[in-house]
């Protein structure tokens, strides 16, 4: 597996929605919290474009992750009480596709994580502790399909530095 591209110091993202935290020795259901904020997103004021968010943020030692379903926004100044906001940092992304079914993103990441990472000489910047799904106009959430990137905040390890981040 290869990245599609790599965007190079993309701009800040600031991305407003629902956040739940979910330990990996417990059942996620990351689904119903998607389908809480699909009901609820049209009410984000300020939004920036149709893309939507899904951030995962390590939890202190590995127990789980906080994940955050959401879209861009230029401001969270009227942001309702019941909904959360992220700031994400100026960084170099190395950007996947996933073409399988949202319920196996995990699959992708594995690939991503376990084999991709240790192979390309690229590492997780020290002030990175998330990564990010980016879902587009041609996600279908009805089927489950279609428009899905995953973001990988990335720096080279290597001295050449043009080995893949070129």
């Amino acid at each position: 597996m290869e990245p599609l591209r790599i965007e190079e110091n993309y701009r800040p993202l600031l991305i407003a929605g629902l956040s739940s935290t979910y330990l990996f020795d417990s059942p996620m259901d990351i689904n119903s919290q998607w389908q809480k904020f699909n009901s609820m997103k049209e009410w984000i004021p300020e939004k920036k474009n149709d893309y939507a968010y899904g951030i995962c943020i390590d939890l202190d030692h590995g127990k789980g992750i906080r994940y955050v379903s959401g879209v861009e926004v230029s401001s969270i100044k009227n942001l309702p009480g019941t909904m959360s906001s992220r700031e994400l940092s100026s960084f170099t992304y190395a950007v996947f596709a996933h073409n399988g079914h949202v319920y196996t993103i995990s699959n992708t990441c594995d690939i991503i994580w376990k084999e991709w990472i240790p192979e390309s000489g690229v590492g997780k910047p020290e002030n990175a502790d998330f990564f990010f799904e980016r879902y587009s106009e041609e996600f279908d959430p009805r089927k489950g399909f279609g428009g899905i990137e995953i973001w990988i905040p990335v720096v080279n390890n290597y001295k050449d530095s043009k080995r893949i981040l070129a």
